[in-house]
């Protein structure tokens, strides 16, 4: 979201009050969006309008000078330099010095990455790769906003020589066949990877060049006032819808670029903007700055929220308006010395050299700024906190199962984990304790999100085509349960098997629609009530545990650990270090108005799967009086709200209450 002015590089021209407004109201609608206000759904949809904008007026300035034969490339960067770097290095500079008494330690190793990121102009990249289950949540990214930015310089690197190769009749020829070509790569990749059709310019590019199209035309388009009207009131009223099932950029991006792109190339007139308008103008000229300034408080307030769930309570949302209202003044402060003065004065080879410094000084920044705070001593918390994948990341499987020589231990291993991350966790632990019995190996069967219950789908009917939990990725889980169970009947020296789930998304009706199976693993269109769901999750288990008692398996089931209603290792280390804290108990423990919103159903269902299989909990090793240990031993036990982590694996794994048949396998 890089504002730009409509200026020549030869003669300057005033800035139209009209696209003020528009940045004014886009810049608006992300930061209501950003602070969770209820019936905002789609708030997001202002970085689009600064997409079209942006492509509008960058093309109009390099054709305008192509044209009157004046275009230097050297004075297009460095104009582009001037205009966007100043503030947004003041930006990065302040919220690195900020983040070692701010972040955790996992979230600042991924600040260091996002400015690198920044710097390269790839925040994009960079932040699609830390996008996955088991990576840091967005929210808690300071310079998640920074992608926006990066996929714009990279227009910008890209559209100039675009332009100056391509002869002036063909300009728009090709922009538009580039347009096409984006768009279409945008909606295979949302039925892929929904990550990637979001951070990539491949698959953004489409929306800056409607953008540049328009500013290639050679005059307005003669459009009914009626549908710039439409237009208008399209740009006040989309923002405030959802439509479940849709990934970003989907329909809704679509028509608000379409309204934008109608508004921009049909300029207000030189009158003085309406009275009524005069608030979105004052913003618009000031909405770089308040877009860079706007997150990182934002993110300030989201990591000393350790608390989980859907909803935002009162508390959380009272502490983003006020991120909000910090914001203002703080973007008036930038603008007016920062972004202002760096435009008019940076020049030359000394502004060069300042830019150059300031890039390998922020370069630096990073790697000292953790150095100020240190964590107690025994207590690295990003180590501690890292992923637990069992054996190797590589055992996340994305395909049918097949064994990998990663994701075992031992050449005949006589046990096997099977089910999502909740199986995960435990591989460390179990593969310790077996080890130190001497006991034959261990293989893990594993895959996030994806339960061990093969004739039932965890499926979301608002999640996004290709996404977790939609009907392509149901089919998927129940592929990989499929091929689990036919190389168990071919593999009859692993003797006993291990079921773990998370279990919500199988039970928890309020954010899941589980459904049965068919053979080929395609959705039944009958929805389940709450009984009729626990009957037929416990029905599938009980089949499953049939099937393997048939092939001559011990079975058992690892109940999920007490799940908090916080992130439990952020919790330990805020308190640790004397931070911030919000939403959590004062001593990190789980007690029984902090636990999950979904944990009364999980117990409920446990208690029923008893009567079938074995089940073991790890209750008893960690609560007493209504309230759970998080730490053990001097252990930190989890990595999340529910995971355990590498260390608290190893702890408990060998006291958990093993049935005496299972010590002689």
């Amino acid at each position: 979201m890089t504002p730009s002015h409509p200026v020549s590089l030869a003669t300057a021209e005033p800035l139209r009050w009209d696209i003020q407004a528009l940045r004014g109201l886009a810049v608006a609608w992300v930061l209501l969006h950003h602070a969770q206000l209820p019936g905002i759904a789609g708030g997001y949809l202002g970085v689009d309008v600064f997409f079209v904008i942006s492509g509008y007026l960058i093309t109009g300035l390099v054709q305008r000078a192509l044209l009157a034969r004046r275009f230097s490339f050297r004075d297009f960067y460095a104009r582009r330099a001037r205009r966007l770097l100043p503030a947004a290095y003041v930006t990065l500079a302040l919220t690195l010095l900020a983040s070692p008494w701010l972040l955790n330690a996992r979230e600042q190793l991924d600040l260091a990455a996002q400015a690198r990121g920044a710097l390269l102009f790839a925040s994009n990249w960079v932040l699609w790769q830390q996008s996955g289950y088991f990576q840091g949540a967005a929210e808690l990214k300071p310079l998640l906003h920074f992608w926006s930015l990066s996929l714009e310089e990279q227009y910008y690197l890209l559209l100039p020589a675009l332009l100056w190769l391509s002869p002036p009749r063909w300009r728009r020829l090709v922009v538009g066949l580039l347009c096409l070509a984006s768009l279409a790569l945008c909606v295979r990749w949302l039925t892929r990877d929904a990550n990637l059709a979001f951070y990539a310019l491949p698959s953004r590019a489409w929306e800056l060049g409607l953008g540049s199209l328009v500013a290639l035309h050679p005059r307005p388009w003669p459009v009914p006032a009626a549908l710039r009207t439409g237009s208008a009131i399209a740009l006040l009223v989309l923002p405030l819808l959802d439509l479940p099932g849709w990934p970003h950029p989907g329909p809704l991006a679509l028509c608000v670029c379409l309204a934008t792109a109608l508004l921009v190339q049909h300029p207000a007139g030189p009158e003085a903007a309406p009275r009524g308008l005069r608030p979105l103008v004052w913003l618009g000229d000031r909405s770089y700055s308040l877009y860079l300034v706007h997150w990182p408080l934002m993110a300030a307030v989201h990591n000393a929220w350790v608390g989980t769930g859907k909803e935002s309570p009162p508390e959380l949302t009272a502490w983003r308006l006020a991120a909000l209202g910090a914001a203002l003044p703080l973007a008036w402060l930038l603008h007016r010395f920062v972004e202002l003065p760096g435009k008019a004065r940076l020049r030359g080879r000394p502004a060069w050299v300042a830019l150059v410094l300031g890039s390998l000084s922020l370069a630096l920044l990073p790697g000292l700024s953790q150095r100020w705070v240190q964590a107690p001593e025994g207590h690295d918390f990003a180590r501690l906190t890292r992923p637990n994948y069992g054996f190797s990341a590589l055992c996340d499987a994305e395909r049918p199962y097949a064994p990998r020589p990663e994701c075992q231990q031992g050449a005949q291993p006589r046990w096997m984990v099977w089910g999502d991350s909740y199986a995960m966790h435990l591989v460390p632990g179990l593969a310790h304790h077996l080890e130190a019995q001497g006991a034959p190996g261990l293989i893990q069967a594993t895959k996030s999100s994806c339960g061990p219950f093969p004739g039932l789908g965890p499926y979301k009917p608002e999640a996004a085509p290709g996404a977790t939990f939609a009907p392509r990725w149901v089919a998927q889980c129940h592929a990989f349960n499929a091929a689990v169970l036919e190389w168990l009947a071919g593999h009859p020296e692993v003797r006993t098997v291990l079921l773990s789930s998370l279990l919500t998304q199988y039970l928890d009706r309020r954010q899941y629609s589980p459904r049965r199976l068919t053979p080929q693993g395609l959705l039944s269109e009958q929805p389940l009530d709450e009984a009729g769901l626990h009957q037929a999750l416990l029905d599938d288990l009980r089949r499953t545990v049939q099937r393997l008692r048939a092939m001559g398996r011990q079975v058992m089931l690892v109940a999920p650990p007490p799940r908090a209603g916080f992130n439990v290792p952020a919790c330990l280390e805020r308190r640790a270090l004397g931070r911030w804290t919000l939403g959590a108990t004062l001593d990190c423990r789980i007690d029984g108005a902090h636990r999950d919103a979904s944990d009364e159903a999980v117990q409920s269902w446990l208690q029923q799967a008893g009567a079938v299989l074995p089940v073991l909990r790890f209750e008893p090793l960690l609560c007493r009086d209504g309230r759970c240990d998080v730490m053990r031993g001097g252990v930190m036990l989890y990595r999340d709200q529910g995971h355990l982590s590498e260390a608290g694996s190893v702890w408990l794994l060998p006291r958990l209450a093993w049935p005496a048949a299972s010590a002689a396998q």
